[in-house]
């Protein structure tokens, strides 16, 4: 996993958070999925549609369940 804190590019800049990027992350999955619908393109919807699921899978599995993981 890459350091946040490593970038000597970007100076000054506080990192974000995982949740604020999580939640940016998400965002652009649905944005990319609503734009390749918009333009019909069956190819570029079935990408946009597995990157989606899989950006889904990844922030699902990022989850706390509360302690109902069984073991």
């Amino acid at each position: 996993m890459t350091d946040r804190g490593q970038n000597p590019g970007m100076s000054g800049v506080v990192p974000a958070g995982d949740e604020d990027v999580d939640l940016r992350l998400g965002q652009h999955a649905i944005q990319l999925l609503q734009a390749a619908r918009d333009a019909g393109e069956p190819t570029l919807i079935a990408q946009a549609e597995a990157m989606a699921m899989a950006v889904g899978f990844v922030l699902a599995g990022r989850l706390t369940d509360g302690g109902t993981k069984t073991e």
